[in-house]
């Protein structure tokens, strides 16, 4: 009985991490697709070149179960003002504003608006390893 018991709790086991790690990188994945989108909306400016949207990757973390949703970085990096040689990520300035620029935010919101939908598909993927 004991020896059942500890086969079943390991396929248990098994089958709510398989179903977690594909639930948990499908809402990363469409976290960052929302975010795209949102920029898509914001971006009302020629001049703007897309990189921030470019940016915007989702990236495996330190285990199968940890998805980094990022934007910005290397491709919306550079210098504050040409010639300062200060570095600055433009990203941070379209989330959050400058004192010349308003805050256009599109990560932060869209993560919060996102939030109740991500925990409901992590909570099915757990229902339904656990109903298998």
């Amino acid at each position: 009985m004991a020896d059942e018991l500890e086969q079943y709790l390991a396929r248990l086991t098994e089958q709510v991490h398989r179903e977690l790690r594909d639930a948990i990188r499908q809402e990363a994945v469409k976290l960052s697709e929302a975010q795209k989108q949102t920029l898509q909306s914001l971006q009302q400016a020629p001049a703007e070149s897309g990189d921030l949207e470019a940016s915007c990757a989702v990236v495996p973390g330190a285990n199968d179960l940890e998805w980094i949703v990022r934007a910005g970085g290397d491709k919306t990096t550079g210098e504050v003002r040409e010639g300062s040689g200060v570095d600055f990520d433009h990203g941070l300035a379209f989330e959050f504003g400058t004192s010349r620029q308003q805050a256009r935010p599109f990560f932060y919101n869209t993560f919060e608006a996102r939030r109740d939908d991500m925990q409901a598909a992590i909570d099915a993927a757990v229902q339904r390893a656990v109903n298998e």
